[in-house]
């Protein structure tokens, strides 16, 4: 039996990819009454669920998680995966025609613009937070979840942490210590900039790009700056968010030219060609596929640390739809407890290292643990699922959210922020000037 067939039947889940898109969504949407898991009142219970994770060694994965429910549940699940990037475009579609998903999967921004918007149910994300037990998550992952009015948008279900990865070999040859505060950073990428021998001091984001935002974060939030006060005004152009911006632009000569992506920081540091770069824990699996040596040489400080530590990192969680039926609601946080407790190992293990515990058992346990990827990292792995505890994002003031920050994320006015003081203008006029644009588009 395989994720596309059971008992010599396609499952729906192979009818909405055939289908396609959303086009298909919505022919589903007539007949999902008919296809079986109906309650006692005749209301269906069968479920739409969407994620993000579009490779198809994951949509393996999560085909046999789904089949595995459905053999021991009322409900039928079908299955969209849907990219990212297209998630506005597919849920504006799917609203339009009456056909959002039961349960989706995916991050912090949509889940902000979508539970602002009140399409999610807070009250079933509570009780499924409940029922897997509330102090069993990291706090700082079920903070970034939280509802400005109370509850949770979503269920905290898995992460990742950003932090820099450095060879300890050519530090250590180099008497350079480890690159957690802005000083050691800026004294190592000076130390091993030698772009003549193609050598580069350290691998930041510097334009236009989300990679770039992600970076920046916690060097702001190490020197207190905020995009936000407590009470949603733009604080951009303060002293703190100047003094970050600077120290940025200074950073960021020692990076390498040209096109900034995530890329760019991972082919050069497993091609030695830089021993300093931000990334998340993603690399994890790519460190091991080169081999134990490099695993060994490599050390990881999960924070950027100068007036406080600040670390950055990307919470995914279970949504469930406010538009969803009673029955739907139900059988949606049962596939949720699902996958957070029967499952949720076999869940993380799609991409070690990547898809990191944001319960704290689960991180110590053997079970999870047991895994190629994360045997070879040792402790690592702790400290990775650790730094959920204190994991920041500028959408966020004392644990209240501003989902504002879609509309200045959308414009990419933190990324424009970064381009333009590392292509050499002043900090100053930099954060003055973007801070202004803000205000505007939190206004619109």
């Amino acid at each position: 039996m395989t994720g596309d067939h059971k008992h010599g039947e396609k499952t729906r889940r192979t009818v909405l990819k055939s289908l396609g898109g959303a086009a298909g969504v919505t022919a589903l949407a007539g007949c999902l009454g008919s296809l079986g898991g109906s309650g006692s009142d005749g209301e269906s219970k069968d479920i739409t669920f969407w994620t993000s994770n579009v490779e198809n060694d994951r949509k393996k994965v999560i085909n046999g998680v789904l089949d595995s429910f459905e053999s021991s549940h009322e409900a039928k699940v079908t299955m969209n995966a849907v990219k990212e990037d297209d998630l506005p475009t597919r849920i504006s579609s799917a609203r339009a025609s009456d056909t959002l998903p039961t349960v989706a999967e995916f991050g912090l921004s949509p889940m902000q613009k979508l539970g602002s918007g009140g399409l999610l149910s807070t009250k079933a994300a509570d009780d499924v937070i409940s029922s897997v037990g509330k102090d069993k998550f990291y706090k700082g992952a079920l903070d970034l979840t939280k509802a400005p009015d109370g509850g949770h948008y979503a269920i905290p279900m898995y992460g990742w942490v950003e932090g820099m990865w450095f060879r300890k070999s050519v530090l250590e040859d180099n008497n350079l210590e480890q690159p957690t505060s802005w000083d050691t950073m800026l004294k190592a990428a000076k130390t091993l900039h030698k772009p003549d021998d193609n050598q580069y001091g350290i691998v930041v984001g510097t334009k236009k790009t989300a990679f770039a935002r992600q970076c920046f974060t916690p060097f702001a939030r190490s020197n207190g700056a905020r995009v936000f006060d407590k009470e949603g005004n733009i604080v951009f152009d303060s002293k703190e968010m100047i003094e970050a911006l600077d120290f940025y632009g200074k950073l960021s000569k020692y990076t390498p030219p040209g096109k900034d992506t995530w890329k760019t920081a991972n082919n050069t540091y497993l091609n030695e060609q830089s021993h300093v770069i931000q990334y998340s824990t993603f690399i994890m699996g790519d460190l091991v596929d080169k081999g134990e040596k490099m695993v060994k040489d490599t050390g990881f400080a999960p924070y950027v640390e100068h007036k406080r530590k600040s670390s950055f990192g990307q919470i995914v969680g279970l949504n469930l739809f406010e538009s969803a039926s009673e029955g739907q609601l139900e059988s949606g946080k049962t596939l949720c407890e699902y996958m957070m407790n029967d499952k949720y190992v076999e869940w993380l293990h799609m991409a070690p290292g990547g898809m990191n515990p944001v319960l704290k058992e689960t991180a110590s346990s053997d079970e999870f643990k047991d895994n190629e990827t994360l045997k070879a990292w040792g402790s690592t792995v702790e400290d990775v699922s650790a730094a959920f505890e204190n994991i920041e994002r500028f959408g966020y003031v004392d644990g209240k959210a501003f989902p504002e920050l879609g509309n200045i994320t959308n414009k990419f006015l933190v990324a424009e922020a970064i381009s333009r003081v590392t292509d050499g203008e002043s900090a100053d006029t930099v954060a003055k000037e973007q801070a202004k644009k803000m205000r505007d588009a939190i206004e619109e």
